[in-house]
């Protein structure tokens, strides 16, 4: 699947062509994102608190910008 197509699946709760999908592919990977979503954010965010966590959410976002990214989809695609 072309990696346009494999975004919009991820988010579709935004508009194509917004720019949302060109910021988190400089970061992470459409498959971490849907992760991330799925979870609620809820293992990222627990990794941010200092919590242990069976995955390094951080590192697979690409570092604590791409982290902060994710976290602010899954904020958007739960309003």
């Amino acid at each position: 699947m072309s990696e346009v197509l494999e975004w919009a699946r991820v988010l579709p709760h935004r508009r194509p062509g917004d720019g949302v999908a060109r910021r988190l592919a400089r970061w992470t990977t459409p498959e971490v994102v849907a992760d991330a979503l799925a979870d609620g954010g809820r293992g990222l965010q627990a990794q941010l608190d200092g919590l242990p966590s069976r995955r390094d959410w951080v590192a697979e976002c690409g570092g604590l910008t791409g982290a902060v990214l994710v976290l602010a989809e899954v904020d958007a695609a739960l309003r």
